[in-house]
C-alpha cells in the first residue's frame, strides 16, 4: 500500500458507525420489537392500571397508584429490549432435528452495551429519586396529619378484625371500620395471637399485625366510598376468610353510626 492511500483511508466516525450499526437487519428488527413492547408497557399503565387499581379513598392509594404508573413508564425501555431480544431469538430460532451448524465466533458489542448499560443505568437512577421524594413526602404528611388524628386501634385474631374506637368517643368495639371523610386516622395495630397484616384496600396502606409490638399508621380518607379489609399475611387455616368491609362516610353519616354503636359524638 502506498503512502498516499494510507492517508487516504480515514477511519470512520462514532456517527457514522452507529448508522451503519441501526442499519443491520438484526439490530434494526431489535429496535423495532424494543419500541412495539416498550410502546405496550406505557399504554397499560397509562390507560389500564388506573383502572385495575381500587378505587383510591385517601392521598396513599392515590400516590401508590402513581409511582405503579411511573415505575411503569420507567422500567419500560429496558422490559422492551429485554423482550425484544428474546422475541428475536425465538423467531430465528432453528427448526427441525438436525442440529445447526457451530456459527462464527464474535465478542461483544462495546456499543450496544455501553447504550444499555448507560441508559439502564439512568432510568434507574431516575426510579430511586422518585422513590426517595414520594417516600419522604408521604412520611412529612403522616406526621403533620397525625396531630389531629382519631386513633383506632386494629386487633387482629384469627380470624377476624376489630376496630376499637377512642374513649372520647365512648371507647366502643365494632367489626366493621367506619370512618368519617377528611379527617385523618392513626391505626394502631397488634394482634392477639399469631402475626398478621393489616390491609384496608382502598386506603393504601398494609401494616404487619404483631403479637409483642404495636405498630402503627396514619391516612386520611378523602373520598366517600367502601373499605375492604383483608390479611396479607398467611395466618391459619382461615386466613382467606379473615376481612371485613367498612366505609368512608360524610361526618353526619358516620356520627350517626357512632351513637347507633353505643359511643357518642362531642
Amino acid at each position: 500500500m502506498s503512502e498516499h492511500e494510507q492517508f487516504d483511508k480515514v477511519e470512520p466516525t462514532p456517527g457514522e458507525r452507529f448508522s451503519k450499526f441501526l442499519k443491520r437487519k438484526d439490530v434494526s428488527s431489535t429496535v423495532a420489537w424494543a419500541f412495539f413492547y416498550t410502546l405496550v408497557f406505557v399504554l397499560v399503565a397509562l390507560y389500564l392500571y388506573p383502572r385495575w387499581m381500587p378505587k383510591g379513598l385517601s392521598n396513599e392509594m392515590r400516590s401508590t397508584t402513581r409511582l405503579m404508573v411511573i415505575f411503569t413508564i420507567i422500567s419500560a425501555p429496558v422490559c422492551g429490549f429485554v423482550l425484544s431480544m428474546a422475541t428475536h431469538s425465538f423467531l430465528r430460532r432453528h427448526k427441525g432435528d438436525t442440529p445447526p451448524a457451530d456459527g462464527p465466533g464474535f465478542s461483544a458489542n462495546r456499543l450496544g452495551v455501553a447504550t444499555f448499560s448507560v441508559m439502564a443505568s439512568i432510568l434507574t437512577l431516575t426510579a430511586v429519586i422518585y422513590g426517595l421524594v414520594e417516600m419522604n413526602t408521604a412520611a412529612e404528611a403522616s406526621v403533620r396529619e397525625a396531630k389531629d388524628a382519631m386513633v383506632v386501634k386494629v386487633v387482629g385474631n384469627q380470624w377476624v378484625w376489630t376496630f376499637e374506637y377512642p374513649e372520647s368517643m365512648g371507647g366502643f368495639k365494632s367489626e366493621v371500620l367506619n370512618l368519617p371523610l377528611n379527617k385523618a386516622v392513626v391505626f394502631d395495630i397488634v394482634s392477639a395471637d399469631v402475626n398478621h397484616s393489616f390491609w384496608p384496600v382502598q386506603l393504601g396502606v398494609k401494616v404487619d399485625a404483631n403479637r409483642l409490638a404495636h405498630t402503627t399508621v396514619t391516612t386520611k380518607p378523602i373520598k366517600l366510598g367502601e373499605i375492604d379489609v383483608k390479611c396479607a399475611e398467611l395466618c391459619g387455616l382461615y386466613h382467606a376468610y379473615m376481612e371485613t368491609t367498612g366505609a368512608v362516610m360524610t361526618t353526619d353519616d358516620f356520627n350517626k353510626w357512632v351513637i347507633t354503636q353505643g359511643g357518642h359524638t362531642a
